[in-house]
């Protein structure tokens, strides 16, 4: 049977592209698009479209990450047309860009519920099916913002951190049922998505003026960015083709962590001591076993 995956965030940017890519590897996509039949109705015919050239089917599912009954109709779909759920990519995510303190704390919140709580609503719906089966993948598409700090974005920066920490705190979990996870880091793209275009910005007008001082730092955000490319590509297909890679990795074998970093931003430098402290600290604990459950022998148990 085909495999199949569940990708959220799938109507632009990253989602699309890995909808386009694992589409032409002859998968079954379920591109999570809001309100398919309404104001992203052409976005969801697009992906339709697009699945008549390639070996691959399409399956459009109207999914907000935040809604659990949209999450667990989702579910109910594939169950209905599969009897599984192979993989899912978690990508759905807002990017915010302005000084921390000119955004109000209801747009701190809407950055957590966007950027880090949809995942965990998206897993409670999911999981139960993969812990069944004793299999499944979970590619959660973090960024290296969550382990090196970037300027004028702490909504985004706060969100990343969180989503990193639940998607890296459930690996240890669901390893043992047989679930794979992987953790992408991506550097900055600047070019190939819509995520700058898109970003939020301060609600909070007069606290954005009362740092007037900083307004030359700030303004020097989006050139700093591509300083960091040194003319260097950036090519945003590149993070849809890392999922391809490490779905087709035998079982077992998938990386934890993984980096799409044309920027240099450094999240893997930080990663490496990052998984020796924590093998190290999960070892004392008597504990080690859950960094590198084996895969093969828990599913067959």
């Amino acid at each position: 049977m085909t495999d199949n995956i569940l990708i959220s965030g799938a109507g632009t940017g990253f989602g699309l592209l890995t909808v386009q890519t694992m589409l032409g590897f002859g998968y079954t996509v379920y591109a999570g698009i809001r309100d398919p039949e309404g104001r992203n109705a052409e976005r969801a015919a697009s992906v339709l479209r697009y699945a008549e050239g390639t070996r691959g089917k399409a399956v459009i599912v109207d999914l907000d990450v935040l809604d659990e009954d949209a999450c667990r109709k989702t579910v109910d779909t594939m169950m209905d047309r599969d009897g599984k759920i192979d993989a899912v990519f978690h990508n759905a995510g807002h990017l915010f860009i302005g000084y921390s303190e000119a955004f109000t704390p209801e747009q701190m919140t809407d950055a957590f519920r966007s950027n880090a709580l949809g995942v965990h609503v998206l897993n409670r719906a999911v999981l139960p099916v993969m812990r069944a089966a004793g299999r499944g993948t979970l590619i959660y598409n973090s960024s290296g913002s969550a382990y090196v700090v970037g300027p004028f974005m702490a909504p985004y920066v706060m969100a990343k951190m969180a989503f990193d920490a639940i998607a890296e705190a459930t690996a240890y979990e669901v390893g043992a049922f047989g679930i794979e996870s992987v953790i992408m880091m991506p550097g900055a793209f600047t070019k190939g998505t819509s995520h700058f275009d898109n970003h939020v910005a301060p609600a909070d007008s007069a606290v954005f003026e009362a740092y007037a001082r900083l307004h030359p730092d700030f303004a020097q955000y989006g050139p700093g960015l591509e300083n960091l490319f040194e003319g260097r590509e950036q090519p945003a297909q590149a993070v849809a083709d890392e999922v391809a890679r490490v779905l087709a990795l035998p079982r077992g074998q998938k990386p934890l962590r993984t980096e799409v970093d044309f920027s240099e931003w450094g999240a893997g430098v930080v990663d490496v001591v990052s998984q020796h402290e924590t093998a190290r600290l999960y070892g004392n604990m008597g504990l080690g076993h859950l960094i590198r459950p084996n895969i093969k022998q828990e599913a067959a148990a």
